[in-house]
């Protein structure tokens, strides 16, 4: 009885800890000269996160598949294997911060590129600056990421695991960016349109694209490390 006592009061932790990491973000924002210029810590909010994301199918390719023969002639079908996906995910921290990326998922891969016209945005919160940029990669491992490559449509991700480092800008001034940040179509990537376009940006009041800072506190710099994501009231497809 003791020995199984001892045995449950390693496991308990360890399995809390688990349990605990399921929405957890722990990020480093780094420069050129500062070893750690941000340490973000952060716990996924579920309550007003609906989604770790929506996965919409990229480009498909058709394969041919062998038909039915009667008498002298025969038919043949055709069957859509896409394994590439077009994921956007937006996160709301429980300290405030939104984090918003987009980015190409590959089931045949473990790694993808960050959207180069809508990319990422970090910002608002505690965290109260704005990290945003177009480059970058997202790396998952084994089921990392919750797609189903059957569903060729668009399907809500339940979870993921994923691994990020991301190239941006950070500005040292407060940032007014809202809670939720939409998406607008837009020609230039600074204004808004109403007609449907290729090209498609984050904004915050539905007129004008939240673009890289440029202003001369901006600075370069790197997002890397590891965000879990899991959303209970999403069903695994």
């Amino acid at each position: 009885m003791l020995r199984l006592i001892s045995i449950l009061l390693v496991l308990v932790p360890f399995f809390w800890g688990c349990l605990k990491n399921d929405n957890n973000a722990a990020l480093s924002i780094l420069d050129d000269s500062t070893p750690a210029l941000y340490p973000f810590n952060g716990e996924v909010d579920t309550s007003v996160t609906t989604s770790c994301g929506q996965a919409s199918p990229a480009t498909a390719t058709t394969g041919t598949t062998p038909g039915t023969t009667t008498g002298t002639t025969g038919s043949t079908g055709t069957s859509t294997n896409n394994t590439r996906f077009s994921v956007i995910s937006q996160l709301i921290f429980k300290t405030k911060e939104t984090l918003n990326i987009r980015f190409q998922y590959d089931s045949t891969q473990i790694q993808g590129n960050i959207d180069p016209q809508q990319g990422f945005i970090l910002a608002g919160g505690l965290f109260g600056k704005t990290v945003q940029g177009t480059q970058g990669t997202v790396k998952w491992f084994n089921q990392g990421i919750n797609i189903d490559t059957s569903i060729q449509n668009v399907q809500q991700i339940s979870f993921f695991n994923i691994e990020i480092r991301l190239n941006g800008t950070y500005s040292t001034s407060s940032t007014n960016t809202a809670t939720i940040l939409l998406q607008c179509y837009t020609t230039d990537g600074v204004n808004c349109t109403s007609v449907t376009t290729t090209s498609r940006c984050f904004t915050s009041d539905n007129k004008t694209c939240i673009v890289q800072n440029t202003s001369g506190d901006a600075k370069s710099v790197i997002i890397s490390g590891t965000i879990k994501c899991n959303a209970p009231n999403i069903v695994p497809q």
